[in-house]
């Protein structure tokens, strides 16, 4: 009674792995065989869980509820109903339910119960001992399947880790220690597909695994998952020190020029792991192409988007100082000059991506929700060089146009996920002069 029909329930989760989690913890081939023969073997909070995402993008739950958002909506109610009698018993399906309902929480807005959710997610995680590399040792004679259903928990840990940077802000602190961490990230899809031990895996940098194997943190051969966490991770570290007003970060002792400032070192950070992106981990035109044919553009957007965004909100927090360079005293010559340049350069960037998916997708496609952010902060940062050209003059051209269609997107997109619509309401506040 709480799930639609099965060739409803089918679709939905065909949509979840095509138009959200292009990298995820779903064994896609294996998952449908498993709903089609056998549906009541898989937990229903776990599909409510799945249709509290999808249901949004889904053409007969669409149909059947009239609208995308109430689809969902109904999903998630159900979901949440269940939440007293799911709870208590740590599963990996139950870890993958809570942790779905509370990304479609955070979608909708509802950002207590979203990490409420997903600390009942990242508790159970912990008790199974997913942060742990030997909690996925293979037996002896280890099957194909052994090897999915391992690298199916690898993946649902770091899906936690990702998604608990990428919904950051600093005032939520880390679930998991990166020093307590000894999992490897995740293999490449067709390893994970046909249950193969991967020759290499690479490491998140912090956790103990990198520190005991530092050489494998920017290994070339890394799968593009490795590098979508990585790069979360690294954006978590922004968000968290994004200032909330003013140019000091809460408890930072340095001046942003300093080098042992927060912002210096985490500039540093960014530069040097861009730099060591495997080439086709890079943004370009030809890779979004490519990657689009493999099914998999949305996760590597996930990458570059939220490189780019990282940059841009990193300098963002001195957005009065790089206005207002003449009430700056101590600052070396052009230091303000200069992250700006940076600051716009970056805008630039995640503009001509934002144009790039939106100029390929179909209507049907689906997106996650952080994509939607993107283009308002897009759209946010090109308001104010529109407004005040002098504080990069070289790069001011065109940014009306960026705040127009950055609105334009926003107004389309808003109906899939209610928090955009936050967003261009408060992009169209600013952009008014338009």
């Amino acid at each position: 009674s709480l799930l639609p029909p099965h060739n409803e329930v089918v679709e939905a989760v065909k949509v979840f792995g095509t138009s959200f989690f292009q990298l995820g913890f779903i064994p896609k081939a294996l998952f449908l065989e498993q709903l089609g023969n056998s549906r009541s073997s898989i937990n229903v909070f776990y599909l409510l869980g799945i249709l509290s995402v999808s249901a949004r993008f889904t053409p007969s739950l669409i149909a059947r509820y009239g609208d995308g958002l109430k689809a969902a909506e109904v999903f998630m109610d159900r979901a949440a109903a269940l939440v007293m009698e799911e709870m208590y018993t740590p599963t990996l399906d139950r870890i993958q339910g809570f942790f779905l309902l509370a990304i479609a929480e955070w979608g909708k807005g509802e950002k207590t119960s979203s990490n409420i959710h997903m600390g009942i997610a990242v508790r159970m995680a912990g008790i199974l001992r997913l942060h742990r590399e030997e909690t996925f040792d293979l037996p002896e004679n280890y099957t194909a399947e052994d090897v999915i259903n391992a690298e199916m928990a690898r993946r649902t840990f770091w899906m936690l880790e990702s998604q608990d940077n990428l919904h950051s802000g600093y005032t939520i602190p880390v679930s998991f220690s990166l020093s307590d961490i000894t999992t490897l990230l995740p293999c490449e899809e067709r390893d994970f597909a046909f249950g193969i031990v991967p020759r290499e895996r690479s490491a998140l940098a912090g956790t103990l695994a990198a520190t005991r194997k530092p050489d494998i943190v920017h290994t070339s051969s890394r799968s593009l998952f490795a590098t979508l966490i990585q790069a979360h991770n690294l954006w978590g570290q922004v968000a968290r020190r994004a200032v909330t007003s003013g140019d000091r970060q809460a408890g930072e002792l340095f001046n942003p020029w300093d080098s042992r400032s927060d912002y210096a070192t985490l500039s540093i950070s960014l530069q040097i792991w861009e730099e060591h992106l495997p080439a086709q981990h890079r943004w370009s035109i030809w890779n979004f192409r490519g990657y689009k044919a493999e099914g998999l553009d949305l996760a590597y957007l996930a990458v570059v988007m939220v490189l780019r965004l990282s940059n841009i909100i990193l300098r963002r927090t001195f957005i009065d100082s790089i206005i207002h360079t003449d009430q700056n005293n101590g600052a070396p010559d052009d230091f303000w000059l200069n992250m700006s340049t940076k600051l716009f350069e970056n805008v630039l960037v995640l503009h001509e991506q934002i144009d790039a998916f939106f100029s390929l997708r179909s209507p049907q496609q689906g997106f996650p929700a952080m994509i939607v952010f993107c283009v308002y902060v897009c759209g946010s940062l090109a308001n104010h060089l529109w407004r005040r050209p002098e504080i990069c003059p070289r790069l001011a051209p065109g940014m009306g146009d960026i705040v127009s269609k950055s609105l334009e997107v926003l107004t389309d997109l808003q109906h899939a996920w209610p928090l955009a619509r936050n967003w261009r309401l408060a992009l169209d506040q600013r952009a008014s002069m338009i």
